[in-house]
């Protein structure tokens, strides 16, 4: 039996043709239509990445995006949607092209009659066999991971490339680095790479954003096989500050090309705070140091409140010293919160790699402490019976 509902994404930015286009489908005879409507590409990629459709109703020209490169953004980052674009009476040739490249139609704003607009969507539905109200199978995603520095020169970074790094080694399947530490070229200088586009560039070219185009803006660090490396803005120059609504759709179109994806956030910034929903878990990392520790806490509290879940916000103490007089348990009644694992202070052989330009060299002790802490998250590791860093009670409430 046919389903009589067909979710409609309606991607116009005039509020006149929106309101006729959803005055039509409300009072289609043939059976119900539900609309969202977006105004702009980059909502319009928003809707697609939190709901199911059955068909997409688009004008070629918004605010954000012209012509044929609006349709190819949302046919690549929904390929089995089926699209009905319209246009106005004087881009037909472009309208044309896009039917070309995979639209299922097109219609003349100034001949639009509730008719013509119904007969097309069920045209559109019928040959692109898909079942209004359907299952659709899951997407497969990459699972993102993110580190996030309490302040600046904890170490994030350095233990973000050793994660990615590892996470390959482990796993033996493809990682991408995103380095959003917006001034930084440190992951770059780690890793060494020399390479003109980052993470600013894909962000700009959202609209064009494909593998082929991809392949272009991410470096593959030497001998480093399996890892690519998404540079930061300031690893290249000086550059505006990140958007984070671009930012997140790179994320997600990363997502499709890896198995695993790692982001080196930095600090809280807009932008970082923007994508934290795309985050599987996140690492908070920190050190015992009096203003780590200060602005740890605060760090927590706003990506609490911002909504971002207890149990997947991970607290890694780092450069713990044996003379340290904080005790885990200490720390967690400063803190408030739990933490997930400790790194030991290794700044001494760090220095002496370092000296040698051995920067991410496997046998340094870093390397071998983030292999540990990453078979645990991964758990494939069984976990001690007893490590002191339970989580509070009142996180688990």
């Amino acid at each position: 039996m046919q389903n009589p509902h067909v979710r409609v994404l309606l991607i116009e930015d005039n509020i006149v043709s929106a309101r006729l286009e959803e005055g039509m489908l409300a009072h289609a005879d043939t059976r119900s239509y539900q609309v969202q409507r977006a105004e702009t590409l980059l909502e319009s990629l928003d809707l697609l990445a939190k709901n199911e459709f059955d068909i997409a109703i688009l004008d070629l020209t918004l605010p954000d995006s012209q012509g044929i490169e609006t349709f190819l953004t949302i046919h690549r980052h929904a390929p089995n949607l089926p699209v009905i674009v319209v246009t106005g009476i004087d881009d037909e040739s472009v309208a044309l092209n896009a039917v070309r490249q995979g639209a299922q139609d097109y219609l003349v704003k100034g001949e639009l009659k509730q008719e013509k607009l119904v007969r097309a969507l069920e045209y559109a539905l019928a040959r692109s066999q898909k079942a209004p109200g359907g299952v659709a199978e899951p997407k497969k995603k990459a699972p993102i991971v993110g580190l996030i520095g309490a302040k600046g020169g904890v170490g994030t970074t350095t233990l973000a490339c050793h994660w990615a790094l590892e996470l390959h080694k482990q796993t033996g399947d493809t990682v991408l680095l995103a380095d959003l530490d917006e001034s930084s070229s440190s992951a770059s200088f780690l890793l060494r790479v020399d390479f003109p586009y980052t993470l600013l560039d894909a962000a700009v070219n959202l609209h064009r954003l494909d593998t082929d185009l991809w392949g272009g803006m991410v470096c593959h660090p030497q001998n480093q096989n399996g890892l690519d490396l998404l540079q930061a803005p300031g690893a290249a120059r000086v550059a505006d500050p990140l958007t984070g609504d671009r930012v997140r759709h790179v994320l997600r179109f990363a997502q499709s090309q890896y198995r695993w994806v790692v982001v080196d956030l930095g600090r809280l910034t807009a932008a970082s705070l923007a994508i934290l929903e795309e985050a599987n878990d996140l690492f908070v990392v920190t050190t015992a140091e009096l203003t780590s520790l200060h602005e740890t806490t605060r760090l927590l509290r706003r990506l609490l409140d911002a909504g971002y879940p207890a149990d997947r916000l991970k607290l890694i103490l780092n450069r713990k010293l044996k003379s340290d007089p904080l005790s885990p348990e200490d720390l967690e009644k400063a803190l408030g919160y739990a933490c997930y694992a400790s790194v030991p202070d290794f700044s001494a052989e760090l220095t002496e790699f370092y000296a040698q330009g051995r920067f991410l060299d496997d046998r340094l002790k870093l390397r071998k402490e983030v292999a540990r802490i990453l078979a645990r998250w991964r758990g494939v590791e069984e976990k001690p019976a007893s490590s002191g860093f339970g989580f509070l009670k009142r996180l688990r409430e």
